[in-house]
């Protein structure tokens, strides 16, 4: 039985419970205020975050940074960002590197709920400042972040993750976007349960994935799911100096109307906005078309194409476009494994792109174990990792590949948004 988040936060760093969990993520102030904590009370673990600032200072004091270390199983990794001090501990063999790459979102995380210009005033101002005061009600957030990162490879593919639909349904939803823009509207994006289904943007101007990714995990939170929501927002790789503004409403139960603007008087405008696109998808039956599409769940492998038995889950990113396509993991694919795959492909990804490794950056990856076998592969237009039965046979493996390579080409048009509309 799963722990209740409740539970989650009340153990104590010293607790059998704390100790057994496989990876942590602490944030605390160069004060050696405690912030955040994924799993226990922050208030209960000043000693550990003292210690952790302690070692930090210890570095800095002799002109260097510490950046890992090894403590019995766990890697240790460290990262600081002005005021900010974050840590992150794995003893599943997770590369320093992947744990660096996560702490760095979770810092973008709790930047796009204060800005970096609000951080670096109030440390400024006092650095021992409680930081947990304003972030107050955004604990279930960044946990949901957090977890994501653990059992989602799109963060780690670094694209957005879009959805399957007829590509007429998909221009249609994208013309109205353009075509009742009010003004002040930004950006407007539709996005069914973390999958973009079309975003318009200026011609000039586009949002990094990145930015994208915290914005889905917020619009998929619990709180924003009924009901009209405005709040702030700061866009980290867009400017983290500042908040633009974000209109939130489900239109569907699946779907969500984001609408971004710098006007932070501007709530009725996007509600009005709201109701013009409702009624105009609501017309032609394009909204219920479009609440169908996000129902379904993903695909199977075995909808790729003939003789797909091996395969038991894919995923294809492209390159120029920066979003990628994933299908769901065959049935007999328990939670363990899933989780176990995640992480290979993970693995697999940070030692393709090592140019430190003795054969440099690599092309194309076959791992194999008892369990599990991965196959990876990059070119220059693509990233593909697929996980296949262990009775797979390497050259099997390639001919399915290139049959779903030949597969995707086909359905390009549906799988990807390729002619996001712009103003």
């Amino acid at each position: 039985m799963e722990p209740s988040v409740e539970a989650e936060h009340l153990e104590d760093f010293q607790s059998p419970s704390w100790r057994a969990r496989k990876r942590h993520f602490l944030v605390l102030s160069s004060a050696g205020k405690p912030i955040y904590s994924r799993y226990g009370d922050e208030a209960q673990m000043s000693t550990l975050m003292s210690a952790t600032q302690a070692i930090i200072s210890t570095f800095t004091d002799m002109s260097d940074s510490v950046r890992a270390m090894a403590i019995g199983n766990y890697t240790v990794v460290f990262h600081t960002h002005g005021p900010l001090y974050l840590l992150a501990a794995s003893d599943r063999g997770d590369p320093e590197e992947l744990l660096r790459n996560e702490l760095q979102l979770l810092h973008s995380q709790i930047v796009s709920i204060l800005t970096a210009a609000q951080l670096t005033k109030i440390f400024e101002q006092r650095s021992s400042f409680d930081l947990r005061q304003l972030l107050g009600g955004t604990q279930g957030i960044i946990d949901q972040f957090i977890d994501r990162m653990d059992t989602d490879f799109a963060l780690a593919l670094g694209s957005l993750d879009t959805l399957w639909m007829r590509y007429r349904l998909r221009e249609r939803i994208g013309k109205t976007l353009l075509r009742v823009r009010a003004r002040g509207v930004l950006y407007a994006m539709v996005v069914a349960e973390m999958k973009l289904v079309t975003l318009m943007r200026p011609r000039k101007h586009s949002l990094h994935p990145a930015d994208l990714h915290l914005l889905f995990s917020m619009v998929t939170s619990k709180v924003f799911m009924t009901g009209e929501h405005w709040t702030p927002v700061c866009f980290p790789r867009f400017n983290d100096q500042g908040f633009l503004h974000v209109y939130i409403s489900y239109v569907t139960p699946h779907t969500a109307l984001i609408l971004v603007s710098a006007d932070r008087d501007a709530f009725f405008t996007m509600t009005r906005c709201k109701q013009q696109i409702c009624q105009d998808l609501a017309a032609d039956d394009s909204l219920q078309r479009l609440e169908d599409a996000a129902a379904q769940h993903a695909l199977r492998p075995s909808e790729l194409g003939a003789h797909m038995g091996t395969l038991l889950q894919l995923y294809y990113k492209h390159k120029t476009l920066v979003q990628h396509f994933g299908t769901r993991f065959a049935d007999s694919v328990d939670e363990p494994q899933r989780l176990r795959i995640i992480n290979t492909y993970k693995r697999l990804r940070i030692h393709m792109a090592s140019k430190s490794g003795p054969f440099g950056p690599l092309r194309i990856v076959y791992y194999r174990t008892s369990t599990d076998t991965v196959l990876a592969w990059q070119s220059s237009s693509f990233e593909l990792f697929a996980a296949f039965t262990p009775a797979a046979d390497v050259k099997a493996m390639i001919r399915l590949v290139n049959s779903v390579l030949d597969w995707i080409r086909n359905e390009e048009d549906h799988l990807f948004v390729i002619n996001a509309p712009s103003y």
